[in-house]
């Protein structure tokens, strides 16, 4: 390994790790001609049939509701409670998902927010969306309210929720009515409210998203906080809410697992986010929120949508058609990711346990990759061969930089030594390794998944805290490899700064990787272990490499 392929392999992992903060932070703000205003502080489901006109003696609407009535409709997926505050779902509890570790009570959606999902309003936060409404209809998977306003208009609003063996069983079709808004041109939905989860401790996945039909902008909870920046630079003031009017496709909400997805049939105006709190086992939590504008041109108006409420699954995402599976932000490796988890659910069909899968795609990635790694071996072995004469070559013409460099290539091709093998796997795994890290980081499949000592792979493997200091198994074992596998690997004689680098190395990849999923640990982890027992066969019953110098030129 020379100075210039241990330099190019430095500057790749900077890379790697500064694209996995970029796509962390990145966030695709609305232009100024967009921006309208931001303000400042310190089998598939069944077709949905049209919607029934009310009753003409539908009763005026109160402003808040006297006593509020859930009516539920479920499958075995997901339990949906409607409210007649709104005609709207007070809450969507999922049944597959529970809401914490070794407990029973499924996670649920919109839980103690103040206004129900699908709730409307003429504006943002509308009083409309706590009206009175009458359940004109309900069977086993339908229900429609409706309603009249002071004014005359009424409203009728109806949910079908799907099957139980849908192709998308958390899909619910939904249809809004309107009829004789003469005056009001425009109507909100509001799509509910997430808070983060508990291995998202930052908030860096909980965030509202909308897709304009060309690409998906999405906004953290930290994106409407003030900032300094660093020394002035990306210095930003706060902000309380974000309201954009563009066409858009759908909007979402999300966090680390979860998310929230509208689809319109007819695109969206605009769209309404803004950061909150919300009361969660006894603790004010933060949470995020949305609206999405539609227009109204006629006065009776119907506005068809599908909702899916569940988690972040790609397959169900990306079998809804309208790219919704961009909410999983899988970054600039998005490709790599798609086929490694595509992989990886193959492989858990029939390996159940899901670290026992990833350390079984970990092999076949490492299979595949043998003969390269293998060159890679090889070269360095032979690499190490010609110190003597490459130390010679470099002091006898280190005043004539062509000639050095002519007798260093003639050196290298004698003992078929390739400078760029050294960098080269470590090229093509950090597609593979930062691919791994945007699928693993908000995978649904890996939350509360167990392995060993593990409880949860999708979050750091924390198995006591020293004070305030967490103490993860996993990141140390891991720095431990990469101390074996670099004292295994042949090595040339290097400088002084070089050998401070690669003692260092194992330390910051540690520091780098230590509050990282426990997924990704594990995979990098046995990648090592991998790796040394490649390391260890080539040594052992590889051919020996000819240690012939060759003769410098005259």
């Amino acid at each position: 390994m020379d100075r210039k392929n241990f330099v190019l392999g430095i500057l790749c992992l900077a890379l790697a790790f500064g694209l996995m903060i970029r796509q962390d932070r990145q966030v695709r703000q609305a232009s100024p001609s967009e921006q309208i205003t931001t303000a400042s502080s310190a089998a598939s489901p069944q077709a949905l049939p049209r919607i029934e006109s009310a009753q003409p003696a539908l009763p005026k609407a109160v402003i808040k509701p006297i006593n509020e009535r859930i009516i539920t409709l479920e499958n075995d997926f997901m339990r949906v409670n409607f409210t007649n505050c709104g005609g709207a779902i007070r809450t969507v509890a999922l049944k597959k998902y529970p809401a914490e570790l070794n407990r029973s009570e499924p996670y649920i959606f919109n839980q103690n927010a103040d206004l129900p999902a699908l709730g409307l309003g003429w504006q943002v936060n509308d009083p409309l969306c706590v009206k009175d409404y009458q359940i004109s209809k309900c069977t086993e998977d339908f229900i429609q309210f409706a309603t009249q306003l002071d004014d005359g208009t009424e409203i009728v609003r109806g949910y079908r929720l799907p099957a139980s063996n849908a192709d998308n069983p958390y899909l619910i079709l939904h249809e809004t009515l309107i009829k004789g808004s003469r005056e009001r041109r425009q109507i909100c939905f509001h799509l509910g409210m997430f808070p983060a989860t508990s291995g998202d401790k930052y908030q860096e996945y909980l965030n509202f998203g909308a897709f304009d039909g060309k690409e998906a902008e999405f906004i953290k909870v930290g994106d409407f906080e003030a900032s300094n920046g660093f020394l002035g630079l990306g210095q930003k003031a706060g902000r309380d809410f974000v309201q954009v009017y563009k066409s858009f496709n759908w909007g979402s909400i999300k966090n680390q697992i979860f998310t929230a997805i509208l689809t319109p049939q007819v695109p969206a105006l605009g769209y309404y986010a803004a950061p909150g709190k919300i009361l969660l086992n006894e603790r004010l939590e933060a949470c995020i929120s949305g609206q999405l504008f539609f227009d109204l041109q006629e006065d009776n108006h119907l506005l068809s949508m599908k909702y899916y409420v569940g988690p972040k699954d790609f397959l169900l995402l990306n079998k809804m058609g309208n790219e919704q599976d961009q909410v999983m932000q899988f970054g600039f490796f998005g490709g790599i990711s798609k086929l490694l988890l595509i992989a990886m659910r193959g492989i858990h069909t029939y390996v159940p346990n899901w670290g026992w899968t990833i350390i079984l795609l970990t092999f076949i990635i490492k299979l595949l990759m043998w003969p390269l790694t293998q060159a890679q071996l090889h070269s360095s072995k032979r690499m190490a061969s010609i110190q003597q004469p490459l130390r010679e070559i470099r002091e006898k013409f280190k005043s004539n930089p062509q000639k050095l460099q002519s007798e260093t290539m003639k050196l290298f091709k004698a003992h078929r030594v390739n400078p760029a093998m050294g960098c080269l796997p470590l090229l093509v795994q950090l597609p593979i390794f930062l691919g791994l890290y945007f699928m693993l980081r908000t995978s649904s499949e890996m939350r509360f998944q167990t392995f060993l000592w593990i409880k949860d792979l999708s979050v750091p493997d924390t198995v006591a805290h020293w004070g305030v200091f967490p103490v993860n198994i996993l990141p140390i074992l891991m720095g431990i490899t990469m101390v074996v596998q670099m004292r295994l690997m042949p090595t040339p004689a290097v400088d002084n700064m070089q050998q401070k680098m690669l003692m260092w190395m194992p330390l910051l990849f540690l520091v780098f990787c230590y509050s990282f999923p426990a997924a990704l640990v594990l995979y990098w982890t046995i990648q090592n272990v991998f790796t040394i027992l490649q390391q260890e066969l080539t040594n052992r019953f590889g051919k020996a490499e000819k240690q012939t110098v060759t003769p410098l030129t005259q």
